[in-house]
């Protein structure tokens, strides 16, 4: 089916509105997601300006602009009840009472995006998909699996690397990494650029100015570059110095499967999962993988099905994403207060 050029042009325009409306909303509202996940203490204020993305772990209302709508405190009635979809509140950063954050999606559906919402906050120790080791080590496969003994086997050793990442044992991972690291030390770690605690010292060792800093975190090139092997011992002491740690990943398929995690009082786990049109996630995907969704761009550029298309993958999003939602409109016990969806 071709399209003149006067409908080219009004899909580009709706596509730039689009985009403008949602990046603006983050820009004009970039505390609502930490408050609501208890990142930001309650003295803060949402819809606020960029500037206060700097002042987040200071926790006092002066830091605020005096422009921004304050948010009322659980104290209040229409703030006082508790459900699936919202976090309670976290009263202080303390040692003793960190918050562990879980982003839950699947691939191409803006997990790296609000991943970096966390990253940017100072006292947040950010790992970006470390289970991608574990599927590699165990499923060496680009898709997930849809065998469901492959897939206890991997939830099993995905839910028991979370538990000590966020006890901030770094060292298991390097059961997973390949090749091994040698005296906890690795330039292997994937997307490490992608955390700013990677990027920066202690952990980054080497002496950098401040031009060359503010590089190393927008590149993630340059930070492999220019700080070297990762020691996995200092990024855990860095861990543990952090009050919060959040993980994104693309590798748990439903939030049935993190109960266990969920229900460990050690943990204080909360997770924001992300769901997005399958419809969306495919033509995404098509345009990221060509070579992976090559017959789906031949079925896309012809109109005809090739007949050995695997369509398994996508309904398997499918189901994953009813099966979370359906789990969290019961607003079982076990979730309540520590589960957010968004779309």
């Amino acid at each position: 089916m071709q399209c003149s050029w006067k409908s080219m042009m009004l899909l580009v325009l709706a596509s730039i509105a689009i985009q403008y409306t949602v990046i603006r909303t983050f820009s004009t509202k970039p505390l609502s997601l930490l408050y609501s996940v208890g990142l930001v203490p309650r003295s803060h204020a949402v819809n606020c300006s960029r500037k206060d993305l700097t002042k987040l772990g200071q926790g006092t209302a002066e830091n605020s602009d005096r422009g921004c709508d304050e948010i009322r405190t659980p104290s209040s009635p229409a703030s006082s009840s508790s459900s699936s979809s919202s976090f309670s509140f976290s009263s202080s950063f303390t040692a003793n009472n960190r918050t562990h954050i879980l982003i839950l999606a699947t691939t191409r559906s803006g997990s790296s995006f609000v991943g970096q919402l966390f990253n940017q906050h100072p006292e947040v120790f950010y790992l970006f998909e470390p289970l991608y080791h574990v599927q590699l080590a165990l499923l060496p496969r680009l898709s997930q699996s849809r065998n469901l003994a492959e897939r206890r086997v991997m939830l099993g050793a995905a839910r028991e690397l979370l538990r000590s990442l966020y006890h901030c044992q770094l060292s298991n991972l390097e059961s997973y990494i390949r090749p091994r690291p040698s005296n906890h030390t690795t330039e292997k770690l994937f997307r490490r650029g992608a955390s700013r605690s990677l990027c920066t010292p202690p952990v980054c060792e080497a002496t950098l100015g401040k031009e060359a800093q503010n590089l190393v975190l927008t590149d993630e090139g340059e930070c492999v570059k220019r700080c070297g092997l990762l020691n996995l011992t200092l990024a855990g002491d860095t861990c543990r110095a952090k009050q919060h740690s959040a993980i994104k990943t693309v590798r748990i398929p439903q939030i049935s499967d993190l109960r266990a995690l969920i229900e460990d009082p050690r943990l204080n786990l909360k997770v924001v999962q992300l769901v997005r049109d399958p419809r969306g996630i495919l033509a995404s995907r098509i345009e990221t993988f060509r070579d992976t969704y090559r017959l789906w761009r031949l079925w896309r550029a012809t109109g005809r099905r090739p007949h050995n298309l695997d369509l398994g993958q996508i309904n398997t999003v499918c189901e994953d994403f009813l099966k979370s939602v359906s789990t969290s409109l019961a607003r079982p016990a076990w979730l309540r207060g520590r589960y957010m969806l968004l779309r």
